[in-house]
């Protein structure tokens, strides 16, 4: 008897532990989201043109890349002021011949670097960086297609003298045979947005999307040197801090759109969502000393100290909860009941997805914090064949 209440209010610690911290930080968000004018985003003038350079790190991506070359034709920004540069891995496909052939009839500067042997994602954009002239760096890949105007959207921000980077907002694409990959993403996109725009509002935001990033060349020469110190820090999501250090703010801009399609199946989300989750965890921890510095403002008082926790706590309570819960089960069948309390609601689809989502990416921050703990590569990866459609 004992160990059985012993069991449940463990149970019951971690849920309701985990319930706390989700309300509390809503909140938070929620207050600093009511003080924004969102029609602030589309009034802020796109008389700005910065010369940039975009960085395209690419590996055998043959089959996406006429599809990429007209999204880039299509980008609404003076040709004069754009450079494109692909960084190929050392492609075994015809990636390299596509974009040499595309080279020929181009409007844009385009500047092709060949690696000799693959090195991973750091060491292209590292590459790209080097070779580039724009003032502004941006760093994409070749599956995501942007709206025309969405780079103006991104740069205007930097007329802002304390803006260093900016990021922008994903719209899922549908393909064949995607309905469960594309409707947890969508799940997760509803509330990535709004935590997003409200840590931008309250300081700067700790996300930056890989996809979609544009970033003051003077930050990205800053953060080179310390790229390569961890196997899972990536420079995408190193950038927000290495911003933060210079004096800067990581702005989420939501009129930069960007499509790209999500992982078919539920086993391809979870490889994603777990690469993904060990490059955010190996980057925070690379800037751990930033953790509740003053000196930072609520970037690191607030913000930062949340993402450590949603990162590397929660879903360890999540595993203990469910862990307890199936033990109380065992013990006594009135518990594997209270399940059908839960009936009424996972009839209703977005409850269901919702909860799938939410389990799925506990399950995947599991696995990536063991993967980091393990010094186990993460930016050395081949991309998932069904966010590549031609």
């Amino acid at each position: 008897m004992f160990f059985e209440i012993f069991i449940q209010n463990i149970m019951l610690s971690s849920f309701i532990t985990i319930l706390l911290f989700y309300l509390s930080y809503f909140i938070i968000l929620f207050v600093n989201y009511k003080k924004i004018n969102l029609n602030s985003f589309n009034e802020r003038t796109s008389l700005y043109y910065p010369s940039i350079s975009i960085i395209f790190p690419v590996y055998n991506e043959e089959k996406v890349l006429d599809k990429q070359f007209e999204n880039i034709e299509r980008i609404n920004y003076p040709n004069n002021k754009i450079e494109i540069i692909f960084v190929d891995g050392n492609s075994t496909d015809d990636t390299v011949l596509k974009i040499k052939k595309h080279m020929e009839n181009n409007d844009k500067k385009t500047v092709l670097i060949q690696q000799t042997q693959r090195n991973g994602y750091n060491y292209a954009i590292a590459e790209g960086i080097t070779h580039a002239g724009g003032e502004i760096i941006m760093v994409s890949n070749a599956g995501v297609y942007y709206e025309p105007n969405a780079i103006k959207h991104l740069v205007k921000n930097f007329k802002n003298i304390n803006i260093g980077a900016t990021t922008g907002k994903q719209i899922v694409l549908k393909g064949q045979n995607q309905p469960i990959g594309s409707k947890l993403e969508e799940i997760y996109r509803h509330f990535y947005d709004f935590m997003r725009i409200s840590e931008s509002q309250m300081d700067s935001t700790p996300d930056a999307k890989g996809e979609i990033l544009a970033i003051r060349k003077d930050i990205c020469i800053s953060l080179l040197s310390k790229m390569y110190k961890s196997v899972n820090a990536s420079f995408d999501c190193c950038v927000p801090y290495e911003a933060k250090l210079n004096g800067f703010k990581t702005l989420y801009e939501p009129e930069a759109k960007y499509y790209e399609y999500a992982p078919a199946s539920f086993m391809d989300r979870m490889k994603q969502q777990a690469r993904r989750a060990s490059i955010l965890i190996g980057s925070m921890l690379l800037y751990k000393n930033m953790l509740l510095n003053k000196k930072y403002g609520n970037f690191s008082l607030i913000i930062m100290p949340a993402h450590f926790i949603m990162l590397l706590i929660l879903p360890w309570l999540f595993s203990l909860g469910l862990l307890c819960y199936f033990i109380l089960s065992f013990m006594n069948p009135v518990w594997f009941m209270l399940l059908l309390i839960l009936l009424p609601i996972l009839i209703i689809e977005k409850s269901r997805v919702f909860l799938i989502s939410f389990i799925q990416s506990q399950m995947a921050l599991i696995q990536a914090m063991i993967m980091v703990a393990n010094h186990r590569e993460s930016l050395l990866i081949d991309t998932i064949s069904s966010t590549r459609i031609q």
